[in-house]
C-alpha cells in the first residue's frame, strides 16, 4: 500500500517520535485500552505516579487486559488464567508453573507526562529520546494565570497527515466554517508575509494584523489595552503530534505599531495521533490568560471550537475514502497551501531519515 501523501517512503507516519497518547486526567489506576500507532495498548497510572503503557493482550490466549485486576504489588493479573505482569510488562508469575516462557512478556512503550499531555514513544522503548519530547513551556500551561478549558476528544475516520495539513490551511475557512467562523478569507494574504521559525522539533508560522484603534468590546476582555492594539497570530507544530492553531497574542501598542505591552494570549491545542493508517485520535483543548473568571466566555469559546473541529472532520472524512485515487493522479497545489506543504515536507523528511 502506498501512503498518501508519502508515496515514495511507503510509511504512514514517522517512528521514533513522541505522540500524544492521552490527556493526563484520562489515565487512572484502572487500565485504559487504546489503539495507538497501530498498537493496541493499555495505559494506567502506577501507584508511584508514573505512566505504564504495555501491549493490551495477554500473550497466552490473547485475553484483553483492560478488565484485569491490579494486585497488592501494583501488577496486572490476567482475568483469564491469572498471569501476572509488572508495569514494565514483565510476566512475573504464572499460577500453574514456575517457568515463565520468554514469549509471555508484554511489549512496553516509553511514556512521558508534561501535563496535561501523556506522550508515547512509537519506537523501541530503550531508544526513547527525551531530547525529542516537544518543549511546550512557551505555551505556559502550568502558569497560575493560564486557564485550560474545552477538553475534548474526537475519533476521526481519516489519516493523521491530512488533519495536520488542514490545521495549517487558513484558505478553507470561508468555505468550510461559514456557520462557526463566518467569512474570514485569508487567501489574499501573500504567503511570503508569514514569518517562519523552523527548528528541529518546532515549526511555526506567524503574521500580524494591522495596528488599529481599540474597540470598546476588546477593552472588556483586555482592560490593559491602550488606544491602539495589534493581534499577532501563530500556528505551531510541536514535534509531530501537537499543534497550536491560530494562537493569538494581543498587544497594546502606539499608533505607529510599536508594542507597549502584551495584554493576553490564547491557544487552541490539537493533539493528532494515528490510530491506524486511516484513522486518528484527535485531542482538543484551549487556553487563555485573560478574562479567566468568565464562565460564559469560556463556554462560548469551547462550543465554537468544537463546532469548527466537527466541520473540519466532516470534510476530512469525506476526503479519506478517495485518497487511494490520489496515489496515481497528480495533485495541484495553491499558493495558499504553502504552510501545509511545508508541514508535509517536514514529516516526509523524518520518514526518509528513519
Amino acid at each position: 500500500m502506498a501512503h498518501y501523501p508519502f508515496h515514495k517512503t511507503g510509511k504512514p507516519w514517522p517512528r521514533n517520535q513522541w505522540y500524544v497518547a492521552a490527556w493526563s486526567h484520562e489515565i487512572e489506576t484502572t487500565p485504559l485500552q487504546r489503539k495507538l500507532l497501530g498498537h493496541t495498548i493499555i495505559l494506567r497510572r502506577l501507584r508511584n505516579g508514573h505512566i505504564s503503557a504495555v501491549s493490551a493482550l495477554c500473550p497466552h490466549r490473547r485475553m484483553p487486559l483492560a478488565s484485569a485486576c491490579i494486585d497488592e504489588n501494583d501488577q496486572i493479573v490476567c482475568p483469564y488464567h491469572g498471569a501476572t505482569f509488572s508495569g514494565a510488562g514483565h510476566c512475573t508469575s504464572l499460577p500453574f508453573q514456575k517457568h515463565v516462557p520468554d514469549t509471555m512478556h508484554l511489549t512496553a512503550f516509553a511514556t512521558a507526562e508534561t501535563a496535561p499531555f501523556i506522550w508515547i514513544w512509537e519506537g523501541n522503548a530503550s531508544e526513547a529520546d527525551m531530547s525529542l519530547l516537544p518543549d511546550i513551556k512557551p505555551l505556559k500551561l502550568s502558569a497560575e494565570s493560564t486557564l485550560i478549558f474545552g477538553f475534548g476528544y474526537r475519533h476521526v475516520r481519516a489519516r493523521a497527515q491530512i488533519i495536520l495539513e488542514n490545521l495549517f490551511d487558513e484558505s478553507h475557512i470561508s468555505f468550510t466554517h461559514t456557520h462557526s467562523l463566518g467569512t474570514r478569507c485569508a487567501s489574499d494574504r501573500n504567503p511570503a508575509d508569514l514569518a517562519i521559525t523552523d527548528q528541529p522539533d518546532y515549526l511555526a508560522f506567524r503574521h500580524a494584523s494591522p495596528c488599529r484603534q481599540t474597540e470598546d468590546g476588546m477593552l472588556s476582555l483586555f482592560p490593559s489595552l491602550g488606544q491602539f492594539m495589534q493581534v499577532e497570530y501563530r500556528s505551531e507544530l510541536y514535534g509531530v503530534s501537537l499543534i497550536n492553531t491560530v494562537g493569538t497574542e494581543t498587544f497594546s501598542c502606539r499608533e505607529d505599531g510599536t508594542h507597549v505591552a502584551l495584554s493576553g494570549c490564547m491557544n487552541f491545542l490539537h493533539g493528532i495521533t494515528p490510530e491506524t493508517e486511516t484513522t486518528t485520535h484527535y485531542f482538543i483543548a484551549a487556553t487563555r490568560d485573560f478574562a479567566t473568571d468568565s464562565k460564559e466566555y469560556t463556554d462560548i469559546l469551547a462550543e465554537r471550537n468544537f463546532l469548527v473541529i466537527d466541520e473540519d472532520i466532516r470534510v476530512l472524512e469525506a476526503i479519506e475514502p478517495h485518497l487511494e485515487e490520489a496515489e496515481t493522479q497528480p495533485e495541484p497545489n495553491f499558493t495558499t497551501d504553502a504552510a501545509g506543504i511545508r508541514v508535509r515536507r517536514r514529516i516526509e523528511t523524518l520518514l526518509e531519515d528513519a
